[in-house]
Parts: C-alpha cells; structure tokens; sequence
C-alpha cells in the first residue's frame, strides 16, 4: 500500500504543471519527431499489484509505439498452488514479466484525450520464496485499452482495462490500468 502512495504522489505532483490548461493555439504537427519514451505503469487489482516500465519508439504522429517491457510483483505474494486430491500448499511468490508490445493511439479533435490499444507479448517466470520449487511460467498476450490524457506533448497519462494472467492459481485476471510516460527526446 505504501508503493501505491508514493505513486499517487509522484504522479499529481507530475501533473501539477500541466494543471493550467491545454493550449492548441501554438501546436504544430510538422515540428515533431520520431522520439524515445519511457513509461511507469501498474496493473493493480484487490489481490495482487504489478509495477513495470516500458521503453520504445513513437511516431511523429505520436499514434503508433513499439516498446520493450519488464515488470514485477515488488513483493512476495501468498498464493495458493493445488496440488491435487484436495491438497493446497501455501507459498510466497516472486514474478516476474519481460516482453515487448505495440500501442496505436487515437486523438479526439480539439481535446487533449485519446483512445489507446496496447498488445504485449510477455514472457513470465518467478520463485517461490524458500523453496527450490518455481510457479508456472510462460508466454502469455496482455492486452490493454483505455483512454489517455496528452500532456501538452510531453506525454500521457494512461487509464484503462487490462487482462493479465500471473499463471497463478486463483488470482483475479483483471486488472486496472494505470501509466504515465515521458518522452526523452524530440518534441
């Protein structure tokens, strides 16, 4: 829960200079460039929390991005594995996620919104705390759409629905989307 504070905080104190308004007046399209992002995201349900980044390449006209990704439970989970004929064991679970995606993203005109699909492929592995025994892995598609708010050109803050299987056993597969990004070069 604390982790989910700090980034509540970090995310209004980002957006805390964009709170004055959306100015189209002086915004050209032609000034663009292709330009690198880098994105903090969460899938958080009421039994599990994801954090992650991702990093990759947008177009100029910044509705097409292609990305790499890595995320992780930031802490050992209890989680029920079955084991067959009634039998429960109970273990603290780290896992783990790397894959990459693609995102296309579409505008609202004269609004700073936008409507995202994003697909990832992802690749998920992880530990059992204490053991020698590891949870199912595998890959897995992961996708996500939602709605984004465009922070005068500086990047998005992301809100939407996302399906993410951990492969565990009775762990909520749906998820709330939530992610900011900045781009670290072009305009």
């Amino acid at each position: 829960m604390k982790l989910f504070a700090i980034n509540t905080i970090l995310l209004f104190s980002f957006l805390q200079g964009f709170a004055q308004g959306y100015d189209y007046e002086y915004y050209d399209e032609e000034e663009k460039r292709i330009a690198w992002y880098l994105t903090l995201r969460n899938d958080i349900n009421p039994s599990d929390y994801i954090l992650g980044t991702e990093m990759g390449l947008v177009n100029k006209k910044r509705n097409l991005a292609a990305f790499f990704t890595f995320d992780a439970r930031p802490y050992r989970k209890g989680v029920l594995e079955y084991r067959g004929n009634n039998k429960f064991y109970q273990f603290r679970e780290e896992r783990y996620f790397l894959g990459v995606g693609a995102e296309y993203t579409k505008g609202f005109e004269r609004l700073p919104l936008a409507g995202f699909v994003q697909l990832n492929g992802t690749y998920t592995f992880g530990k059992y705390g204490g053991t020698e025994m590891k949870p199912n892995q595998g890959w897995l598609v992961v996708p996500r759409f939602g709605v984004a708010l465009d922070l005068k050109s500086h990047g998005w803050l992301k809100v939407g629905y996302s399906y993410l299987d951990t492969k565990t056993y009775r762990l909520e597969k749906h998820r709330l989307y939530i992610a900011i990004s900045g781009f670290l070069t072009g305009n």
